[in-house]
């Protein structure tokens, strides 16, 4: 171990059974290799991408749960926005000795980052189930409501605001996840410019237009409309289904 918030100069390419015990008894299992080395590494690129992708696959459980259960008794105020903040997750990764399996004492910015990072190694390995179980213990309560919307849907729920943030996370997932796939190499800088230039309102108004000529309005109003679609989905056919659905809205250039 080196000197706290000293990073070692070259990280070990292997990792010991202590430290793979470590990482599963937090995030449950995680059958990839290279994830598993991803998730040791703060410095790394492969970190970096991680992050990138938990940040919106954590927005998507979020804005899920708050859709689902406005009345959440863990929330500040009925309807609030749940705090993701990098200084709450922070806190919570320090509260929860999170990042036990690193080879230095990581700076708050650092476990932040890694709370996402795990997020996303949750997800790809076991979806929405495993990764809504590490955000539930780490990041925020969610129920069973949550839970249901997220593999099957849940009826009754109404579109409006927090619908469309619903629909608006999951088009930032499908962005970031196309992305990912796409440009393998990228940074999370690169990732995050690329990201910006497409999920915006134009270019998915651009896709609508294209897909049905007879749909009027201006880039605000077209994203809306894809937004509450999307939102629509999720309540009926749970997030696999929205996600299918979102990444139909997403123009990516091949790599």
């Amino acid at each position: 171990m080196t000197l706290p918030g000293t990073p070692p100069h070259e990280l070990r390419l292997s990792i010991t059974e202590r430290e793979r015990t470590q990482i599963i008894e937090v995030l449950g299992p995680i059958p990839d290799e290279s994830t598993l080395l991803a998730v040791r590494d703060g410095r790394g690129r492969q970190f970096q991408r991680l992050e990138f992708l938990g940040d919106s696959v954590l927005d998507v459980m979020l804005a899920v749960h708050q859709w689902c259960e406005p009345q959440c008794q863990h929330c500040r105020e009925p309807g609030a926005v749940v705090d993701s903040s990098d200084r709450h997750l922070a806190q919570v990764a320090v509260q929860a000795g999170l990042g036990a399996w690193l080879e230095w004492a990581a700076s708050a910015e650092r476990l932040a980052d890694l709370v996402e990072t795990c997020v996303a190694a949750c997800w790809l390995s076991g979806r929405w189930s495993q990764a809504l179980v590490f955000a539930s213990q780490l990041v925020h309560p969610m129920g069973s409501e949550t839970s249901s919307a997220l593999s099957e849907g849940v009826s009754g729920l109404d579109a409006g605001r927090a619908g469309r943030r619903v629909g608006s996370t999951f088009l930032e997932l499908a962005a970031a996840y196309r992305l990912m796939q796409v440009f393998s190499d990228a940074d999370e800088g690169e990732l995050s410019e690329r990201r910006a230039r497409i999920h915006r309102a134009a270019a998915v108004a651009a896709i609508v237009r294209g897909r049905d000529g007879s749909l009027r309005g201006d880039p605000e109003t077209l994203l809306s409309h894809v937004e509450d679609q999307v939102a629509d989905v999720l309540s009926t056919r749970g997030a696999d289904a929205a996600l299918v659905l979102a990444q139909q809205f997403v123009p990516v250039e091949s790599g």
